[in-house]
């Protein structure tokens, strides 16, 4: 049985490339929104025992206790990288031989076939990579808890995870997975994501002009 870390950071200073689209309130409640989306689909899905959430937020700690995860608290913002490395330790110590996938907190379209397709992928000394859409980037990450790796989230980072695997005498396998590539980042991303099914109250707060608390 597999753990699932989804990393989010909230409040209004969340998804600030979308500032020229979003109030500081909408972004907060669009952050919600995605997690709330992510936790219903990871909770979903076939062969996770686990789900946590890595946060510094605590309202968005709260949503994800309410919702049947687990959570590790961050006592301050991280980088990506930083916070998954934090929650792979914090869970290797409890199940070293754990599939682990970690996931960005943006992945609003996630579809439990597609995680759960990626975690049956997975073999031991595996490394799989879903890749994002858009900048080289990479949608998620499955390996075994106890693994130590050296993340590199942002730009470029499906080839730099996999050089990395490979320098740890891992093995890269890269994986499509659909509803993983797919991160709203940016004010384009909006359009995309309500052209592509999937993400209900995402889908609800970006379609409504006056919600704000899709997710609450």
């Amino acid at each position: 049985m597999a753990e699932v870390v989804i990393a989010v950071r909230g409040g209004p200073d969340a998804k600030s490339r979308c500032a020229g689209l979003l109030d500081p309130a909408r972004r907060a409640a669009l952050t919600r929104a995605m997690l709330t989306d992510m936790l219903e689909a990871a909770l979903a899905t076939p062969g996770v025992q686990r789900v946590w959430v890595m946060t510094p937020t605590a309202d968005l700690a709260a949503l994800a206790a309410r919702a049947g995860a687990a959570i590790i608290l961050e006592p301050r913002a991280q980088g990506l990288s930083a916070a998954f490395e934090h929650a792979r330790a914090a869970i290797a110590k409890l199940r070293p031989n754990a599939v682990l996938a970690l996931l960005p907190g943006d992945l609003p379209l996630l579809d439990p076939a597609d995680l759960a397709a990626l975690l049956a992928a997975h073999r031991e000394g595996d490394v799989i990579l879903a890749p994002a859409e858009a900048d080289g980037g990479t949608g998620a990450i499955v390996l075994t808890a106890a693994i130590g790796f050296d993340f590199a989230c942002g730009p470029g980072s499906l080839e730099a995870h996999a050089t990395a695997a490979r320098a740890a005498g891992l093995n890269p396998r890269i994986v499509a997975a659909p509803s993983l590539a797919f991160d709203l980042d940016r004010p384009a991303d909006v359009d995309t994501l309500l052209a592509r099914t999937g993400g209900a109250r995402t889908r609800a707060l970006l379609s409504d002009p006056t919600a704000q608390e899709a997710a609450a």
